[in-house]
């Protein structure tokens, strides 16, 4: 009986897990729901093989929150695969010492920095810089699928443990738990797509369950954090401006945001679109690590294993530390050997400043751009920037961006503590109480449309093979650009867009989905076509989104049927394609009238 109602009070009581896949490092969190009670966010702090001490406190004083990114708050994205593609060891387990040497003899390949390979191809790299290929016969999909499996199972683990009766918690909750997943700015519907295949082939939700996996960005989940962390309280003003910049291991998110209130609770929304650039932390890592392999050309460190190490320390030590102010930093080789014409004392390596700030200057140079471009599109309103993330914490990269502050008589701010590594939390605030109410449309967005065909324009008469009779003799040219959302438009969170379609189908038709694609361009202002003329060849700056189907059966069957000039008996479909895109995914819906009113039908968003 005690039973009983154990179980029943549980059904009231909702499980919440976020999940921050890092480029470098991974963070989650978790949230109980419970009538009545003030939602508490806990971080995972328990990892296998991870380090141990007074890191992972639950402490929250000043100083605990400044040493949050540290080890018992976050691991390593890195997996290692063995000959086969099977995963071997995850997170922390591949930087202890006993996995790296069974690694080593068995010949166990890295999976690094695998997120970026999700990247869209819209995003350049900087300085033509590589991204570290994946291991022999392993997919991208595959590392996303094994890593989420891999954090699932820690969540489960740290309830299990960290609860009374944590197993049947769990047991209870998880089926019908939300997983909320973090995102750079520029990652769009396909890369969500394959991050919820990736959650329900993990075992987060099971396949009916893809609803409750969502999405919010890295950058709006790091201020919504910082917010109610009471650490920025003195920079929010009602009515004033902020630009928000999240310096991560890969990306660099930035969106410029006015703050419409902030009492009771705070209300955004965003007056700059917000932007993403492949310009973070692990660039510096690799401008440093192709001027290690030069330098070390024809070396006894030249070899894969300890350059892997030499690599290491300088990630943990040299980038972390150096300042404007320091003369040169030191990287730790193996031995005490001495060769002076390569700047080698004693087994350590000699960095000049001048080569320390060409490891930076690739993300620097990126970073003070998009700040920049969200200054000038937010109307040059915003009086401070918000620094968050990793590379924020590098006193050069801090010193750099107060400097182009200063120039722009903007003031940088770096808050301590949880705004160095809070995404995971800040997404479950998200989930809870989103603080943004409406965000800026950083493309154009629109559909092909057909036109009429006008024979004395020149742009029409290139694409005469495109034109044909539709049903009313009426001569018509396809692939059109038909607008939906202008770029810089402002998108209220539950603004529904719609745009007008009619289809002609014959009365004896027995299918009745009707599908149409949703494209993004890219560019300042979209051409009248969206195709080469002759070509299936999208124009520069369009990118396929995503496709919209939806079932019109009712629409159908409350249309009357009329007959062509050609005496085919056929039914004109009006209708209109209802999207709403001011929250982090696209959903859609179709409608139509029926006498005054609109009769709505369910839409379905696919993606490649």
């Amino acid at each position: 009986m005690a039973y009983d109602v154990a179980h029943t009070a549980l059904l009231f009581r909702k499980l919440i897990i976020s999940i921050d896949v890092g480029t470098t490092f991974t963070a989650a969190s978790f949230c109980l729901l419970q009538p009545g009670n003030v939602p508490k966010f806990e971080e995972i702090l328990r990892w296998p093989k991870q380090a141990s001490g007074t890191f992972g406190s639950h402490s929250h004083t000043l100083m605990s929150c400044f040493l949050q990114a540290t080890p018992d708050a976050k691991v390593p994205s890195v997996v290692y695969y063995d000959s086969r593609g099977n995963a071997m060891a995850f997170g922390a387990e591949t930087e202890d010492e006993d996995t790296v040497i069974e690694a080593e003899e068995n010949n166990w390949k890295r999976a690094d920095w695998w997120k970026l390979h999700l990247r869209p191809s819209h995003l350049p790299i900087i300085r033509d810089l590589q991204v570290p290929p994946l291991p022999p016969n392993v997919t991208l999909d595959k590392v996303f699928i094994d890593f989420l499996r891999y954090i699932k199972e820690q969540i489960k683990k740290y309830i299990t443990e960290t609860y009374g009766s944590g197993g049947n918690l769990w047991d209870v909750l998880s089926p019908t738990m939300y997983v909320i997943l973090t995102t750079p700015n520029g990652w769009e519907g396909a890369q969500q797509n394959r991050m919820r295949t990736a959650a329900i082939a993990a075992g987060l939700v099971d396949r009916d369950g893809g609803r409750r996996v969502r999405f919010v960005t890295e950058a709006e989940a790091a201020i919504l954090y910082a917010v109610d962390s009471g650490n920025v309280e003195d920079w929010l003003v009602e009515d004033g401006h902020l630009i928000l910049c999240d310096c991560g291991g890969g990306t660099v998110d930035i969106t410029g945001y006015k703050i419409n209130a902030v009492k009771p609770t705070l209300k955004l929304e965003e007056s700059a679109a917000s932007r993403c650039y492949l310009a973070g932390a692990v660039f510096v890592t690799q401008a440093a690590q192709k001027f290690f392999k030069e330098r070390l050309h024809g070396t006894e460190w030249a070899d894969e294993e300890r350059m892997q190490r030499i690599v290491y320390h300088f990630d943990r030590n040299a980038k972390k530390k150096f300042s404007e102010t320091d003369t040169a930093c030191y990287v730790q080789l193996d031995g005490h050997r001495s060769i002076p014409e390569k700047n080698i004392t004693r087994g350590r390596l000699k960095i000049t400043k001048e080569e320390m700030i060409s490891f930076f200057k690739g993300p620097v140079d990126e970073i003070k751009h998009g700040l920049e471009v969200a200054f000038e599109n937010g109307g040059r309103l915003a009086d401070k920037v918000i620094l968050v993330g990793g590379l924020a914490s590098s006193p050069y990269v801090f010193s750099k961006l107060v400097q182009w502050g200063e120039e722009n008589g903007i003031s940088v701010s770096r808050p301590d503590g949880p705004t160095v590594k809070a995404v995971a939390n800040g997404a479950l605030a998200w989930h809870i109480d989103s603080s943004v109410g409406s965000r800026i449309a950083r493309y154009h967005y629109g559909i092909p449309a057909s036109i009429p065909y006008l024979q004395d324009n020149a742009d029409h008469s290139t694409r005469a093979a495109q034109k044909y009779l539709d049903y009313d003799n009426m001569e018509r040219i396809s692939g059109a650009w038909s607008g939906i959302v202008k770029r810089n438009e402002k998108i209220e969170a539950t603004k529904e867009f719609s745009e007008d379609f009619s289809v002609t189908w014959e009365a004896t038709r027995t299918t009745y989905t009707h599908s149409t694609s949703i494209y993004a361009y890219r560019r300042a202002t979209p051409p009248t076509f969206m195709k080469f003329p002759g070509r299936q060849t999208l124009l520069p700056g369009f990118d396929q989104i995503c496709t919209i189907s939806g079932d019109l059966t009712q629409c159908f069957r409350a249309t009357r049927a009329q007959n062509t000039a050609q005496g085919v008996r056929v039914k004109k479909l009006f209708f209109d394609v209802c999207l709403t895109l001011g929250d982090t995914e696209i959903s859609a819906r179709m409608r139509w009238k029926v006498g005054a009113d609109y009769a709505y039908g369910p839409a379905t968003v696919a993606y490649d």
